[in-house]
């Protein structure tokens, strides 16, 4: 069996290897067919206009195109995870069968189930690069994965405004603008202004030019701050300079980007989300935060059911049913993809407050209590 092993094996790492260069090379090719005026700098339009050098302009465009796509490819590969080997286990397969190597390995007494066995187990493997991927990789290129296709190469500059961010239930942060983290600097905030209140009435505000985050110590460091005391009706408010120069309390800039973007949350890894749920005074993204934190375990398990069911499909002694073999298993696919994603997308939106906490489990859980058992008659189905 080592030999049968190996080859079928070999066979599915070079359909894996194939499948994953053709759709993540699709989702480039077409994502950059619709923002190739964006991947575009400015200096390149100005080289262009000028009727400079067209070889330079070629050249900005070509570096813009790899330090943008380089780093989504880590991103896509998280998308596709689940129908890589879905397609690679399926041409694999009918190859199989359709070349009769199957009827040889049948009639040697090898039965079907025993000859998909390498591939389950290659895709088990496999699903663990995903983890490595979203646990390892993905956090630690964030700045490079939330820029716009006009921010490569010398864009524009991804900055916001903080109208009024709760931060707990006693304070309100407000920025004129809010600059996040680059490769090459540290989140800032400019014009600052944090206002506290008690029983509904602000009692005291920081204030502040500037403030840089501190990786490290997890605070930001304040310039030119004051503060104000005493801002109650009735009260006469004073002003005197802030004696510390720096300040912390739920105010990160993961919190700020949940704020503004409850998707920021799929790109953080398992701690950061938890430490983010323990955190009282965040109250931005939480729901996207369960739902990304039960996904996270649930993906790599439905990844491994979308496969068991597509290999009874393709896994028939009879060549001539090919056709119908693989029609069913593109629509058996999609129909798992598309509760895989419906489940998903409810997970983030329980229909009551109260539901919170289990809801996105219960979602994230769902297509597998679904498709688990059906998966399971099936391959029981095959006839070998």
């Amino acid at each position: 069996m080592k030999i049968l092993d190996r080859y079928v094996l070999t066979t599915f790492l070079k359909n894996y290897l194939l499948s994953f260069m053709v759709l993540v090379g699709l989702y480039v090719v077409l994502d950059m067919l619709f923002n190739f005026d964006e991947l575009l700098a400015p200096q390149g339009r100005e080289v262009l206009g000028a009727g400079q050098d067209k070889w330079h302009e070629l050249f900005i465009l070509l570096r813009n195109i790899g330090d943008y796509y380089f780093y989504q490819i880590f991103l896509v590969f998280v998308h596709l995870s689940g129908i890589i080997p879905v397609v690679a286990a399926a041409f694999t397969l009918m190859r199989l069968s359709r070349f009769n190597e199957l009827s040889a390995m049948l009639a040697s007494g090898v039965p079907l189930l025993r000859i998909s066995m390498p591939i389950i187990l290659a895709a088990v493997v496999l699903n663990g690069l995903l983890l490595v991927d979203q646990e390892a990789v993905i956090p630690h290129i964030i700045p490079q994965l939330v820029r716009s296709h006009s921010d490569v190469g010398g864009g524009t500059e991804n900055y916001f405004e903080i109208h009024a961010m709760r931060v707990g239930d006693s304070r309100v942060l407000v920025s004129g603008r809010y600059t996040p983290r680059t490769a090459s600097a540290s989140p800032t905030l400019d014009a600052l202004s944090i206002i506290e209140y008690a029983d509904g009435q602000p009692v005291r505000q920081i204030a502040a030019n500037k403030a840089t985050w501190d990786e490290a110590r997890q605070c930001w460091h304040l310039e030119d701050a004051v503060v104000t005391n005493n801002l109650a009706p009735g009260n006469i408010p004073t002003t005197q300079p802030l004696e510390r120069s720096v300040y912390s309390g739920g105010i990160t800039p993961e919190a700020i980007i949940l704020y503004r973007n409850g998707d920021y949350s799929q790109l953080l890894s398992t701690d950061k989300i938890n430490e983010l749920l323990e955190d009282k005074s965040n109250q931005h993204g939480i729901n996207q935060l369960e739902r990304v934190k039960h996904m996270r375990f649930a993906q790599p398990l439905l990844n491994i059911i979308m496969l068991l069911l597509a290999i009874p499909c393709v896994l028939t002694r009879e060549p001539g049913r090919l056709r119908r073999a693989a029609l069913k298993c593109l629509i058996l696919t999609c129909i798992c993809m598309a509760s895989i994603f419906v489940c998903s997308t409810l997970a983030g939106r329980p229909p009551h407050p109260a539901w919170a906490g289990t809801w996105p489990a219960v979602m994230a859980w769902t297509p597998i209590l679904i498709f688990g058992p059906l998966c399971v008659w099936l391959l029981d189905r095959v006839e070998t």
